[in-house]
């Protein structure tokens, strides 16, 4: 196993948007990554809602999720999750790019019931969440989220076009 690249600080190893883990961590599979390791990347979670969009953890947990490190993204969307406001548009749709990321990670263990049930929960949660807050959440349209939504392999049976 080739070991993950150490983190140097807040901009990573040649920025952080090109570092990655050594694998995605799939349970039962893959080793799980050190408690620590993404932890100077969750460091860059503002404080004001308006600058996540620009935020490292928010930039590299979307680029983990479309690259298939789904348990990775999680790790790093959660640290976002928590700073948006309770039942805010911002939160709804963090918890749901999360939920997609549940998603990726259960299909690539092999459990499609769980991730047909999180893809589910995903939309609604997205058409929640551009229904509180217009167009553009934290920098993302609906299409962003249709396209996340393909990433994880979404079944033809969940309409796609509704969130």
């Amino acid at each position: 196993m080739t070991p993950a690249r150490t983190i140097s600080g807040a901009d990573g190893v040649g920025g952080a948007s090109s570092w990655r883990p050594a694998h995605a961590y799939v349970p039962g599979r893959t080793p799980r990554h050190g408690d620590t390791l993404f932890d100077p990347i969750k460091a860059t979670v503002p404080a004001d809602i308006a600058a996540l969009p620009d935020s490292q953890a928010w930039r590299v947990g979307l680029d983990f999720l479309t690259e298939g490190y789904f348990w990775e993204a999680h790790e790093l969307l959660e640290s976002v999750w928590m700073v948006c406001p309770p039942n805010s548009a911002e939160r709804r749709l963090v918890q749901a790019i999360i939920q997609y990321a549940n998603a990726g990670l259960k299909r690539k263990m092999d459990r499609p019931a769980a991730a047909t049930r999180l893809l589910g929960l995903a939309e609604g949660l997205g058409k929640d969440a551009f229904g509180r807050g217009g167009e553009v959440i934290l920098g993302l349209r609906r299409d962003d989220l249709v396209r996340i939504a393909k990433t994880v392999s979404v079944p033809q049976s969940v309409n796609r076009s509704a969130i």
